[in-house]
């Protein structure tokens, strides 16, 4: 590896959270809602859609991407159902692939100046790092931070605003992950960048 990897230091607008939850797990469980809540005493702005099937989720990166275009920079919250392969929208049964996000991303990436940040908050969320084509010049984000495997719903909350706190304590992704994992003794939970991870499958695949 050549290029140096950047670190995800970046300061945005507000947090967009996309809820992909069915109605009863959104009203049950309220992690967009007590996410809303900290990130507003917090004095962080914050939008919420909720996405209740597919074609709504490709609605809203169309929705994005006008925001993008008016120069609004901002991260990318979802809370969701979530496989190796995907979102999974339960209401409706649907799955939106990796790839299927991936040229909506590159788009709306690229209109803010490749720092772009997507927070899952879904089981398995870190394979959403496979947006990323490693044979494209393309980067569909600056940095993502996922779980690799099952989340549970209080494990979640603790790492959103524990993520938040982090970022407003002026750290930067990286070192908010890092010290986030020490302290809740959770190795699961990642944090890594399209441009690292472009290079490391690189790598691998000239090794085979």
């Amino acid at each position: 590896m050549t290029d140096k990897i950047k670190k995800l230091d970046i300061e945005y607008d507000f947090v967009f959270i996309i809820n992909c939850l069915p109605e009863k797990e959104r009203v049950k469980f309220n992690i967009s809602q007590d996410l809303m809540n900290f990130l507003a005493k917090e004095g962080v702005n914050q939008f919420t859609s909720i996405c209740s099937n597919k074609v709504q989720v490709l609605e809203v990166f169309s929705y994005l991407k006008k925001l993008a275009k008016n120069g609004d920079k901002f991260c990318i919250h979802f809370i969701s159902h979530g496989s190796k392969d995907g979102l999974w929208i339960k209401e409706t049964q649907e799955d939106i692939l990796w790839s299927e996000i991936r040229q909506h991303f590159n788009e709306i990436n690229n209109l803010l100046g490749g720092t772009l940040t997507i927070n899952m908050t879904s089981c398995l969320g870190l394979h959403g790092i496979k947006i990323v084509d490693e044979n494209s010049t393309d980067y569909p984000f600056f940095g993502l931070v996922g779980y690799s495997k099952d989340l549970e719903v209080s494990q979640g909350k603790k790492i959103n605003e524990l993520f938040y706190s982090k970022l407003l304590n002026n750290k930067n992704v990286n070192e908010a992950v890092i010290e986030m994992k020490q302290e809740l003794n959770d190795s699961n939970l990642y944090c890594i960048s399209s441009q690292l991870y472009k290079a490391i499958k690189n790598t691998s695949n000239k090794h085979n």
